[in-house]
């Protein structure tokens, strides 16, 4: 009997470990968000078919995504929030703070790389901003404002020290070669910090950060 009893309390420590390792996961179905939760049940998020990139931000039970708007051939975007409890919406932002030297306009058209920061308090993605280069921006969940970081056509957080925080980036800037894209390592204050000779020693050096 006592072996009967230890054999369901292990089971039980078992499965509630094993539950608490669980998180919710979000994904894209016919440009609809789905989450599955953390008991594994499916739900759907959003309606519209035009929605992408849903992040889940699990200490506020809300997803953001990006909706598209808009004729085929201008389609506008919209950085949305969507409660996963009772599928309410709010927009986060609708318009950059700054005019967009390419199309004149305070409009948001591309949102490259939406990605949650490290501290969980902002989205960072890049956008356009200049003729011949992005903008790397990160907005702040909680109020929708921009905060510019420094120009950026590609980007990846470093999460692990000593470069936590820091990002790996290419630029579009004038160089030994021109205007080309270079990539660097570079701090929260834009400051670089690193020059790689190209893509493939940014990647080597990434590999090396244990």
């Amino acid at each position: 009997m006592s072996k009967i009893l230890t054999l369901i309390i292990v089971a039980i420590i078992l499965t509630s470990s094993s539950n608490a390792e669980m998180t919710a996961k979000t994904y894209l179905k016919e440009n609809n968000i789905y989450i599955i939760t953390k008991n594994g049940t499916e739900k759907q998020l959003t309606f519209n078919s035009t929605d992408s990139d849903p992040i889940f931000i699990e200490d506020q039970d809300i997803v953001i995504f990006v909706r598209s708007e808009g004729p085929e051939e201008a389609l506008r975007k919209i950085i949305m929030k969507v409660n996963i409890k009772d599928l309410s919406e709010s927009v986060l932002t609708d318009k950059k703070p700054f005019e967009d030297a390419l199309t004149g306009t305070h409009d948001i058209y591309n949102i490259y790389s939406p990605t949650l920061s490290l501290d969980g308090k902002y989205i960072l993605f890049v956008t356009e901003k200049y003729v011949t280069g992005s903008q790397l921006v990160k907005v702040e969940i909680n109020t929708g404002k921009w905060i510019e970081l420094f120009s950026a056509e590609s980007f990846e957080q470093i999460d692990k020290a000593p470069y936590k925080g820091y990002f790996l980036a290419g630029q579009s800037v004038i160089e030994d070669h021109g205007r080309d894209i270079y990539f660097r390592l570079i701090n929260s204050s834009g400051r670089i910090i690193k020059k790689f000779r190209d893509e493939e020693s940014m990647k080597q050096f990434k590999a090396g950060i244990k």
